[in-house]
């Protein structure tokens, strides 16, 4: 018989064969898995989770089909339907992080918070250097009103993640709302100091650490962390807004008419209206030139 090996193809596990001791109906089902991999990885969703389905009635001990099958079932936004795909791959193996943390992230889609709570706390009690759990239990904590047990999520996704720029900029942000600009500037910054030059991230960042300079009334350096996020990503409509904004803070009218007009000019359906009444409103005080 055959013993089993895992290669992860994107999110999906594919599993070969490669001799040993494994039975008929683990094999069996083993190929029904892969085959389901494969139809999934061409985006064929439908015959993917019949597949894979089949596969997990073979064998329903096979804990990667069930884990294959909720990752397709996500695909389609049939999260009911993952998150009792998960539930069986822990009941037939309860001590693998991953799969805990992904129900987790089914659960946040059905805002089921308590659950989503319970899941990312298991799945870190598992792995504590997993930090999209400690990123993700982070969100569920702001979204049960808990800041505090937030900040210690975030900076523990910080930690274990130090190139997740995803956690620095829920921390940075966070640190803002709270008031505690100092902090916020500092983890803005170590954000930057990782990041990969030239890229949409890098742009976020100087972004938002210029709206908290903002706020600190610290105009001459929020201006230069816009004009930075500009530089890197030209239509980014909240920079262009906050840059225009700042300017007329500092009475610069003349580029304080510009961006704000270039935000006007390039805000689609989806901008926020208050957003773009202030703008209107802000041009109508400035006046011409």
């Amino acid at each position: 018989m055959k013993r089993v090996r895992a290669l992860s193809v994107g999110l999906f596990t594919f599993v070969f064969l490669i001799g040993g001791n494994c039975s008929r109906t683990r094999v069996e089902s083993i190929n029904a898995m892969n085959e389901g991999v494969v139809l999934a990885a061409q985006k064929q969703y439908v015959e993917a989770a019949s597949k894979l389905e089949r596969a997990s009635q073979i064998d329903p001990t096979n804990d990667q089909a069930f884990w294959n099958l909720a990752i397709v079932h996500m695909e389609m936004n049939k999260f009911e339907r993952a998150k009792d795909d998960l539930q069986r791959a822990i009941d037939v193996n309860p001590d693998i992080a991953g799969y805990h943390e992904k129900l987790g992230t089914v659960l946040m889609e059905l805002e089921d918070w308590d659950g989503a709570q319970g899941a990312f706390a298991r799945a870190i009690e598992l792995d504590e250097q997993l930090f999209k759990a400690h990123y993700k239990l982070g969100q569920v904590h702001e979204r049960m009103d808990s800041p505090q047990d937030a900040l210690r999520e975030y900076t523990a996704a910080v930690t274990s993640g130090p190139r997740f720029i995803e956690a620095y900029r829920a921390l940075g942000r966070l640190y803002a709302d709270l008031g505690y600009l100092d902090e916020s500037i500092q983890v803005l910054q170590s954000g930057l100091q990782v990041v990969v030059s030239g890229t949409e991230d890098e742009a976020h960042l100087h972004h938002l650490l210029g709206t908290v300079y903002q706020q600190q009334q610290n105009y001459d350096a929020a201006v230069q962390e816009f004009r930075s996020a500009l530089g890197l990503m030209p239509s980014l409509r909240e920079a262009l807004f906050a840059l225009g904004w700042t300017y007329s803070l500092q009475d610069n009218r003349e580029e304080a008419r510009r961006y704000l007009q270039r935000y006007v000019d390039s805000a689609g359906g989806d901008a926020p209206a208050h957003y773009l009444k202030a703008a209107r409103d802000r041009l109508v005080d400035l006046g011409g030139p």
